[in-house]
């Protein structure tokens, strides 16, 4: 290995990822730390303050990229019960080029694209439901106007009645 490549130091970037699980059952949040070098990283996920326990966390392995820098990867199922609980998740970070550690929020609540959702499914047959009010109350009220006109007409054809006309004799 060359001096240039043990002297080196690169930061790592982070990106914070979540991913909703089928049928209802949670989200998957996931704390990705990569391009980094030496080797070394400490990367930690924390439920309100709290390290979380390493047999609820999947990933941890410490694996190469194409470049030479390293990546890791720690991800958390977080279950429909505990979103509802309104816990608050990070990822702390510790590398040897970051002066201090790295602490990233994930706002969970915020980002559920699960609420996101319903509530535009929401809005939508909102909506849709007032539109159809709407148009069934302006058909109703044309047809009772054209009904209306309908009837004047008719009483107009027969104004002239023999008791309206008066004999001058």
């Amino acid at each position: 290995m060359e001096k240039n490549n043990v002297m080196r130091k690169v930061k790592p970037r982070v990106r914070l990822m979540r991913k909703t699980l089928s049928d209802s059952q949670g989200l998957q949040i996931s704390c990705l730390a990569t391009g980094f070098y030496p080797r070394h990283i400490n990367l930690t996920l924390f439920r309100d303050g709290q390290p979380v326990d390493d047999d609820q966390i999947t990933g941890g392995e410490i694996l190469p990229n194409g470049d030479g820098t390293y990546q890791m990867r720690k991800s958390l199922v977080i279950s429909e019960e505990e979103l509802r609980e309104g816990h608050k998740y990070n990822c702390s970070m510790k590398h040897l080029n970051l002066d201090n550690k790295l602490d990233i929020i994930f706002d969970v609540a915020e980002s559920d694209p699960g609420s996101f959702s319903l509530s535009v499914v929401i809005s939508v047959l909102v909506f849709m439901c007032g539109a159809v009010l709407i148009i069934t109350a302006l058909i109703i009220w044309r047809k009772r106007c054209a009904a209306g006109r309908g009837s004047e007409t008719s009483k107009s054809d027969y104004s002239l009645t023999p008791s309206s006309v008066q004999d001058e004799t």
